[in-house]
């Protein structure tokens, strides 16, 4: 019983959650797991990403195409906990990520506990270790 308490309120549990979540309704899912913090993050992100007039500006210093395709896609990746580094109200996380093997990476999050519940309140921005569209395919990550 006390193990599964324990994993119950674990950064992976909660982390699995987000996965789920995400699954289901993309970054409104996403979104339910975020602190302020985080979600002040994302949402700054999100506004400039859209933006025709910054596009180059956030490509060329944030990879912001690839980072829009990602925020796009986050219901159709493959969501996977890579490494924990568990504290008692704090912890670091490194969650991997594959869009259909055309879009892999990582990104590093910091997690805290709010209201005994953990969740997401830091979030790097991702590392592709792959990112490429087929050619010949009208899915381009600026406009998708």
């Amino acid at each position: 019983m006390a193990i599964t308490l324990f994993e119950r309120w674990s950064p992976e549990y909660a982390l699995n959650n987000a996965f789920e979540d995400m699954n289901e309704s993309g970054l409104a899912g996403l979104k339910k797991h975020l602190t302020s913090n985080a979600l002040k993050t994302v949402e700054s992100f999100e506004s400039i990403s859209g933006r025709p007039e910054v596009t180059l500006f956030t490509s060329a210093l944030m990879g912001g195409s690839a980072v829009s395709f990602l925020l796009k896609k986050l219901s159709e990746c493959v969501w996977t906990i890579q490494d924990v580094m568990k504290g008692s109200e704090t912890s670091k996380a490194i969650v991997g990520f594959n869009y259909q093997d055309k879009m892999v990476g990582t990104v590093e999050l910091t997690m805290i506990k709010e209201d005994k519940i953990w969740k997401i309140d830091s979030l790097a921005m991702p590392k592709f270790e792959k990112f490429t569209v087929p050619q010949g395919s009208t899915e381009r990550p600026e406009e998708q």
